[in-house]
């Protein structure tokens, strides 16, 4: 055992306090984003980009609503024409030619009409994009063809194109061949218009089948035409009467 003596150390003896060196604080980084710079003028083209795009989409809606409001008031007054003319059934004055005969399609009355019209789906907003007016025009009588071996398809399909009813009698040879066909056609015309948008050129074209003569026809109206006094002058034109449609035509 060691016999080396140790001094007692007072409980209330003071210790110098222990210094700790303070540690520098680490330096702020400057920010990287500098205002008004690269970054800022993309971002603020792409919201000017962004905001172009939602004008010219609420602007391709309004025009949308405008042409359906447009085309839904030309199938109401179809719609109001054909019921009275289906009461009234007028004469039509009109003769409709058929290929190089002076024998026309005369005499002809208002048999019956119809109007109707087909939308967008839904997903594309559901507007009108297009009004079909139908009508048949009934004449007293028929008229007798007669074609020889190929010309008799060639008249039956031109028959079936245009709309016009009729019938044949054929004769073949021993090998089942075409010879000879008799085409008895009713004085009867077919007349199919159609009103559809163009929403690509922001008109209505009208595509008509046998409505002032044999055959079709189209033309182009601005929206902003079709009303009621245009739709009056058109109506005078399925009848045969004066009218001033070709008026409101795009040239």
């Amino acid at each position: 055992m060691s016999s080396t003596l140790f001094p007692d150390v007072p409980p209330d003896a003071a210790f110098p306090p222990v210094r700790v060196a303070d540690t520098p604080s680490a330096p702020q980084a400057a920010p990287l984003r500098v205002s008004g710079g690269l970054l800022d003028q993309l971002k603020g083209e792409v919201v000017s980009r962004q905001q172009e795009a939602n004008d010219a989409s609420r602007q391709v809606d309004a025009e949308r609503e405008e042409l359906d409001r447009r085309l839904r008031g030309v199938f109401e007054y179809f719609h109001d024409l054909t019921t009275q003319l289906n009461y009234l059934k007028p004469a039509v004055a009109r003769s409709y030619f058929f290929l190089d005969s002076d024998d026309a399609f005369r005499n002809l009355a208002w048999l019956e009409g119809f109007s109707d019209f087909r939308t967008q789906a839904e997903r594309e907003g559901g507007h009108i994009e297009r009004v079909t007016l139908g009508y048949t025009l009934k004449g007293p009588g028929a008229r007798n063809l007669e074609r020889l071996g190929s010309g008799v398809e060639r008249l039956r399909q031109l028959l079936f194109d245009l709309g016009l009813k009729f019938e044949c009698r054929e004769r073949r040879n021993r090998q089942r061949e075409l010879e000879h066909g008799a085409f008895t056609v009713a004085d009867e015309i077919s007349v199919l218009v159609v009103w559809r948008v163009d929403f690509e050129n922001h008109v209505i074209v009208v595509e008509s089948r046998n409505l002032e003569r044999l055959g079709f026809a189209s033309c182009a109206l601005s929206p902003e035409s079709i009303g009621a006094a245009m739709l009056d002058e058109f109506g005078r034109l399925m009848l045969g009467r004066e009218n001033r449609f070709r008026s409101f035509v795009i040239r």
